[in-house]
């Protein structure tokens, strides 16, 4: 586990991720600060359909040609 010291440069505080993390330049994240002052970073991800495989988030119509039966839809 890597040790870093938050610094400030002009009116930000910057913290440095070590090379050995793998993040490349110019990559984009998304920072959470937990109740715990856990600081988490999400990889932004563009379009999570462009990575997708084919029929990844097909869904089948399983109740094709449902008929409700007795008033079974008058509480939605």
């Amino acid at each position: 586990m890597s040790t870093i010291k938050a610094r400030k440069q002009g009116n930000s505080i910057m913290v440095t991720i070590p090379s050995s993390f793998g993040v490349k330049e110019g990559e984009e994240f998304f920072f959470i600060k937990k109740d715990n002052g856990a600081i988490v970073m999400i990889p932004k991800i563009n379009n999570p359909f462009e990575i997708a495989e084919d029929g990844e988030f097909y869904t089948p119509d399983l109740n094709v040609g449902f008929v409700p039966v007795k008033g079974e839809l008058d509480e939605l």
